[in-house]
């Protein structure tokens, strides 16, 4: 005789399940990060910092550097005032033991502002929050382990802090203002805009495509609000005008007028019509076995959540429209400034966002179909050995994407395979030996031999006056650094 399996058991279950799956995938990524070290734009934009440091400056004087390195950066090179100043405290700045936390800081920010946000959506909404940590479980095990690009989304400061970490501020942003919006005390309304005004800020002067999905977003919010005569805060333009002035003051920098001398982009029309282009090519080809296991979880769940739901789903093939064109809009800067979607640090973002964005869809989807009373299943009596087989089916679909995918692409198996073959280890004694040199006044030196995937060489060359070459001469206060001739 079948035994029926009550819901919160089921709901229970899973989570746990998920939740040790995620941590024990994190592992070999946490190990892995204890053997990464700076590269590139770490040196530049950190010199000031690290030459403070190692003359024994204190706190104001660490400060003072950054704000300097903020000015010159803003003056000759980009106008990203947050983003630099987030730079130049990289943590070799301060110790070379310490770089390791390039990877905590990454991934805590993922983990903390994914979890927070859909938190703060379910708790909203009446939502069970198990179901809300289920979800987020699903999105964070799909975007760390299938990344597009690990060694600039978890292990090299400079590129995943100017998009990995300002994605996950966005996220917090947003949380912020919905609780801004519910707040009733007047106590939690002000330190909610308070936090509000400071994100906006930080957020205006990041990298563009975060700043400008942001501004569209909350613009769109504030559209919606007043035209369902919705109650909408002076509060709520406080804060889009302090987002827009910081997003402007970015963009009038001098220095980035020198950086597009550099860059061929495309005209503003056809940046936009391309971005939409890129987001439907991404949205498909991001779609796969894997993602579709995940997305039948978050499916299965929406179907609960939304079955007796009182707000009418009535336009989801608008809403998933209108969705697309939001989620492309953070294409559109990389195309007009240099004719490219960016590089793989900045395809990260758009791979983060593509889960929430489809999460949404599925659960509009799902609320319609609901709605329209198209499906009808009883979850109050799901039988157990129903749960298992449909458990082990969703299993085996998201073990066939992996496969398809290709297991030594997953951020797992590729950092664990790595440690196994000692290749960080052997990476890190090399990088070692190399800037052991350079601080002894061997500054002609080979590039290193010894690199996972997830990590990069020096990227030094012979000519001395190589951008890489002359910031790592500066940092470590040597003439030059050229490479070796093998």
């Amino acid at each position: 005789m079948q035994t029926k399996l009550d819901r919160k058991k089921i709901i229970t279950i899973v989570a746990i399940f998920l939740g040790a799956g995620l941590l024990l995938s994190l592992i070999p990524i946490i190990i892995s990060s204890f053997y990464s070290h700076p590269l590139a734009d770490d040196f530049g934009f950190s010199e000031k910092v690290n030459h403070v440091v190692k003359n024994g400056g204190g706190l104001f004087d660490i400060l003072s550097a950054s704000f300097q390195q903020v000015k010159d950066t803003y003056l000759d090179w980009q106008g990203t005032y947050a983003a630099i100043f987030v730079f130049s405290l990289q943590p070799a700045a301060f110790s070379e033991h310490i770089y390791f936390l390039t990877t905590f800081v990454m991934l805590t920010a993922l983990i903390a502002s994914t979890l927070f946000f859909v938190n703060t959506i379910f708790n909203i909404l009446g939502y069970d929050k198990k179901i809300g940590i289920i979800i987020s479980f699903v999105i964070l095990l799909l975007s760390i382990h299938f990344v597009v690009d690990k060694k600039e989304a978890f292990f090299w400061w400079n590129g995943s802090s100017y998009y990995s970490l300002f994605y996950s501020f966005s996220l917090l942003f947003f949380s912020i203002l919905i609780k801004l919006y519910y707040a009733e005390k007047i106590i939690k309304k002000v330190i909610f805009l308070i936090i509000s005004l400071l994100l906006a800020a930080i957020l205006g002067g990041g990298n563009y495509s975060t700043a400008l999905l942001t501004t569209v977003i909350l613009a769109f919010v504030i559209f919606l609000l007043i035209k369902h005569k919705k109650k909408i805060s002076l509060c709520y333009v406080m804060i889009f005008l302090i987002l827009i002035t910081g997003f402007v003051i970015s963009m009038i920098a001098p220095g980035n007028s020198v950086r597009a001398a550099t860059l061929t982009g495309e005209s503003p029309v056809k940046a936009i019509i391309h971005s939409v282009f890129y987001a439907v090519v991404y949205i498909a080809k991001w779609t796969g076995l894997a993602q579709l296991a995940g997305f039948s979880v978050i499916g299965f769940f929406a179907y609960i959540l939304t079955k007796n739901s009182k707000y009418k789903f009535q336009y989801p093939f608008i809403v998933f429209v209108l969705s697309v064109l939001v989620f492309a809009t953070q294409l559109t800067p990389p195309l007009y400034a240099m004719n490219s979607v960016g590089s793989g640090r900045q395809v990260n973002i758009y791979y983060y966002s593509y889960y929430i964005f489809m999460s949404f869809n599925i659960f509009y989807i799902i609320g319609w179909i609901n709605q329209k009373d198209i499906v009808r299943i009883r979850t109050k009596n799901i039988q157990k050995s129903f749960s298992v087989c449909t458990l082990l089916l969703t299993i085996g679909v998201f073990l066939c994407g992996c496969l398809n995918y290709g297991l030594h692409n997953i951020t797992f198996v590729d950092t664990l395979l790595a440690l196994k073959n000692s290749t960080p280890q052997t990476y890190s004694a090399e990088y070692l030996d190399r800037i052991s040199q350079i601080k002894n006044g061997n500054t002609t030196i080979s590039d290193i031999k010894t690199v996972p995937d997830f990590f990069s060489p020096l990227c030094i060359e012979e000519d001395s006056d190589f951008w890489i070459n002359k910031q790592i001469a500066r940092y470590y206060d040597v003439d030059k650094v050229t490479l070796k001739t093998e």
